[in-house]
């Protein structure tokens, strides 16, 4: 993907389906199109019998070649780091003293990742709460009532 002068988006010939049209202070691209236009973006596609076929879900080649590396990377990775915890746990066969650390991580993991999906519970929770009570007090004052006055049921309805 090389970088050439570009193109001013003013320039595009894009028709848009819906909304306000652009005017010559808009600058920012409403769609997709309007932006690989203006990146001379093309994804990676191939003409077979007059028919093109989309090879890599919309992607470039070199979008393709940087999500292959990294999927390389992480794999890679992961048989190093399971090649280590092998190497630990037959250098202490006798004691099993890496697997008992293992455990001792894992257990600890569990324990903050509970905590963390607890905790968010917790706030969502606390968020509806206080949306109910906003969107009681909104309601109290178009309709000149007291909060108290509000029920819940009115609350809930919209």
């Amino acid at each position: 993907m090389s970088k050439s002068e570009g193109i001013e988006l003013s320039e595009l010939k894009v028709a848009t389906t819906g909304g306000a049209p652009k005017d010559s202070r808009s600058f920012r691209p409403s769609t997709i199109a309007e932006i690989n236009a203006a990146t001379n973006y093309s994804p990676l596609t191939m003409t077979v019998g007059g028919k093109v076929l989309n090879i890599g879900c919309g992607n470039s080649v070199e979008d393709i070649g940087i999500i292959t590396s990294c999927y390389v990377t992480l794999w890679s990775t992961l048989v190093a780091l399971y090649a280590l915890l092998l190497k630990a746990v037959i250098d202490t066969d006798d004691q099993s003293t890496a697997l008992f650390t293992f455990l001792f991580f894992g257990v600890i993991f569990v324990v903050m990742v509970s905590g963390a999906v607890y905790t968010g519970q917790l706030e969502q929770t606390r968020l509806k709460k206080a949306r109910a009570a906003r969107r009681k007090a909104q309601i109290a004052k178009e309709e000149g009532k007291n909060i108290e006055d509000v029920g819940d049921d009115e609350v809930e309805d919209e």
